[in-house]
């Protein structure tokens, strides 16, 4: 497991020795606190579990081979722990056994990740393979924490499916009793003394109790009896995290924790809060590639006292995390010792509650060709804190994984809270300079939606929370989010996103809308709405009013709107995350099927002119920056005003552009698609058939009704396209053109061209990113919010 936090280089240690035809080794200090925790607890509690689903032609016979040759080459996989009397006292070593003497594959293992294994007698690895159909296995696999990590994974996959494929491996330059044995001489060197005081002084004092505020009393004895819950980060969210951790210099796991932090202290009432992380001790380059266990919980503390912003308090964290680095091998049971905080059974000493960030866990992309691997979701049955927190990246999106003590907290309540703290994340990350205590706490999910972009209905207007489904289209509604999203119940007041819901999931929500009920409803139209109440009602004044042009309202307020533009993909779903920073109401376009340019702006202008609010400027990406100064051009002839046009890396069509063949429009649909959806298509689609196909392998397709749904989007690309490569721009512009430039897209025209058809220069500035990333950056909405105001100023 790891933060994923930068490390401060400190003083040059000596390498790292190797040691061959080692027997017994001394264990690591990560091993004995894992031998401790394991005879102190609950069996089981720290069992690895990866199990997954292969799909193709699988060789059972390979596999088993390759299991036994990865854990041959890793002799922590052969090791035990074994218990020795040495000058009267009892100690730990790892005892490496040949692999002849162990079994690796145990056909009476139910499957269970929970089923504990002896440390002493071995082996700590055990496999199992289920066959489920001529071409859909399940591969059983689990491994103590005392003999592998979160950063072993990496590690074991890649090297199991390359001598799966027959690949020869070389054979490692360090092993984890290399690693033991060094770490042993270095705590023996003054380390231990340095480390101790440090951390004693920054524990000094520390709160006796973290938590949230629970359901019941303590118990005088846990049974680590749990539950998990999993949700989606929703992807807005994400993005945003993501931008202030860039703009802050700081990484995911930092801001995550910050936030977590600062809503801890809120609800406990508690201004000094503890909270535990483990972190990886993979700090030095020849252990990036050696399976074993280098993670070591360290206790995180944040003084709020001062009620600091949240940027304030986001640089505290940051440099206390990297102090943490400086002083991350002292194992956390030494640093109990040095601390001496109050003891109970009741607890667990110095912090109660854990935040772990686990990056991009995906192993797909590690299988040979032919093969289709996907993790098969273990939800746990035991707690080993009060609150587990646990981020990663899949092929979806952000996990928010929060494994809960059930002696502690009901369900209904770790949901409440869980949903409470996206809110707050989503609030701090959009406003982080007012203090923590000014942002909304406790909000029922209806007020939450007021802090993400736009709104399909007056915000003022008062919208049902904790109601059940009332009208028929509602609760046709509720039904439908139970089967996508996996929930048991949904109230009018329940967000789509915080449920679970993401970009694609939502497409397939409105393609069944659409065959429910004949309403075609633009992909945005579920980012405006988001709650249950508010989808049902766009769904039911769809039924009685029409419009050609969808104009959207992104973000709301007063004055002069700023106009978006849809892409080539012909939604706008793209802009939702960007509109609400940019200061000034935002209304944006979506295609209509217009088979031309010129139809569009002449479409897209009559719908801007219906609003009441007079247009601030009009931009776009890609091709909705070509739209937008087509429609500038033709709003100026006909008022004398010359609006200023924003573009995000639009080219200015050429010429003598050649029509796409039927294979690129395919090829760029795909990374067009793949980019909006998170996932990568691949680069070698050419036919629709391979792109359904690729589609469905990805999880992205259920059929019959998603694949018309794609098609349907992969014909409006098509029709876009060719209405941009059939543009020529007949007339020169006299307003103010800027262009927001990808910097990592090579470009034989530094304006992109639109000097050739502007009567001023052309304003460029260059943003990091390429075409897609560009959107993702952190300089695209401060730059454009600028450019916003300056149009304000000139206007």
């Amino acid at each position: 497991m790891s933060a994923g936090a930068p490390h401060r280089p400190g003083a040059r240690r000596a390498a790292i020795a190797h040691h061959d035809s080692i027997v017994e080794a001394p264990v690591s200090e990560q091993q004995r606190a894992m031998w401790f925790m394991e005879r102190t607890g609950r069996p089981g509690t720290y069992n690895i579990g990866l199990t997954v689903r292969i799909a193709g032609e699988f060789k059972v016979p390979a596999m088993k081979r390759a299991l036994a040759e990865v854990v041959d080459r890793h002799r922590v996989l052969r090791s035990v722990l074994i218990e020795t009397e040495a000058a009267g006292e009892s100690e730990v070593r790892q005892g490496i056994r040949q692999l002849d003497e162990i079994a690796l594959f145990d056909e009476t293992w139910d499957g269970r990740a929970e089923t504990p294994f002896d440390l002493g007698a071995g082996p700590l690895v055990r496999a199992r393979i289920d066959r489920q159909g001529t071409d859909d296995h399940i591969f059983h696999l689990c491994l103590h924490h005392a003999v592998f990590d979160g950063g072993s994974a990496r590690v074991f996959w890649r090297e199991l499916w390359r001598a799966y494929g027959g690949e020869p491996l070389d054979e490692p330059a360090v092993q984890y009793a290399d690693y033991a044995i060094w770490q042993q001489e270095r705590l023996a060197d003054g380390v231990l003394d340095r480390q101790t005081q440090w951390w004693t002084d920054t524990l000094k004092g520390c709160p006796v109790l973290t938590t949230l505020p629970a359901d019941r009393p303590r118990p005088a004895h846990p049974t680590n009896a749990g539950r998990e819950l999993r949700l989606r980060m929703p992807e807005p969210i994400r993005r945003a995290v993501d931008e202030m951790a860039e703009a802050e210099n700081a990484t995911f796991y930092m801001v995550v924790l910050a936030a977590l932090q600062g809503f801890v202290s809120r609800m406990a009432q508690q201004e000094d809060v503890v909270i535990g992380s483990p972190l990886s001790g993979r700090l030095r380059p020849e252990l990036r590639d050696v399976i074993g266990c280098f993670v070591n919980t360290v206790a995180t503390r944040a003084d709020l006292s001062d009620d600091p912003s949240f940027r304030a308090h986001l640089s505290r964290t940051r440099d206390h995390v990297l102090d943490v680095f400086d002083h991350f091998e002292l194992p956390f049971d030494r640093v109990v010792e040095a601390v001496n905080p109050p003891r109970s059974p009741s607890w667990s000493p110095l912090y109660q509650m854990v935040y772990v960030h686990q990056g991009d866990i995906t192993t797909e992309r590690e299988a040979p060709p032919g093969l289709r691997v996907t993790e098969v979701d273990e939800r746990t049955d035991s707690a080993k804190f009060d609150w587990l927190v646990t981020t990663w990246q899949d092929a979806d999106g952000m996990v928010l994984s929060i494994e809960y003590a059930t002696e502690l907290f009901d369900d209904e309540t770790v949901r409440r809270l869980a949903d409470d703290f996206l809110g707050l994340l989503a609030a701090v990350v959009a406003d982080p300079d007012q203090p923590l205590s000014g942002h909304t706490l406790g909000a029922s999910p209806a007020d939450r939606t007021a802090t993400v972009p736009g709104a399909v209905d007056s915000p003022s207007a008062p919208e049902p929370a904790d109601e059940a489904p009332a009208t028929p289209t509602e609760q046709y509604l509720a039904g439908l989010w139970r089967q996508l999203l996996d929930v048991q119940q949904v109230r009018r007041g329940d967000d789509f996103f915080l449920l679970g819901g993401h970009s694609f999931l939502g497409i397939r929500l409105l393609n069944r809308v659409r065959l429910q009920y004949g309403v075609d409803l633009p992909t945005a139209a579920l980012f405006e709405a988001r709650t249950l109440y508010r989808l049902g009602r766009a769904i039911d004044r769809a039924l009685t009013a029409t419009t050609e042009a969808e104009l959207l309202p992104m973000a709301e307020g007063s004055g002069p709107a700023f106009f978006l533009i849809h892409p080539v993909g012909g939604g706008v779903g793209c802009y939702a995350g960007l509109a609400r920073q940019l200061g000034c109401p935002v209304y944006a376009l979506e295609s209509v099927g217009h088979g031309t340019i010129e139809e569009m702006a002449d479409t897209y202008l009559a719908a801007m002119e219906l609003t009441t609010q007079p247009p601030l400027a009009i931009g776009g990406w890609s091709m909705g920056g070509v739209v937008a100064f087509e429609m500038a051009r033709r709003f100026e002839q006909r008022t004398g005003r010359a609006l200023p046009v924003l573009m995000i890396d639009s080219y200015l069509p050429g010429p003598d552009a050649e029509p796409p063949t039927d294979a690129e429009i395919v090829t760029w649909f795909a990374a067009d698609w793949g980019a909006a959806v998170g996932t990568d298509l691949g680069t070698s689609l050419t036919t629709r058939e391979q792109l359904w196909q690729r589609a469905q392998e990805r999880g992205l397709l259920e059929t019959p009704g998603d694949a018309e749904l794609v098609k349907k989007l992969l014909d409006r690309f098509e029709t876009n396209l060719h209405a941009l490569r059939n543009f020529t721009v007949t007339g020169r512009y006299p307003g103010r053109v800027v262009v927001l430039q990808a910097e990592d897209e090579s470009r034989d025209r530094d304006d992109h061209g639109w000097g050739e058809v502007t009567t001023r220069p052309v304003r460029t500035i260059a943003l990091e990113g390429d075409h897609y990333g560009i959107m993702r950056g952190p300089e695209l909405a401060p730059t454009l919010a600028r450019l916003l105001r300056e149009a304000v100023d000139h206007g």
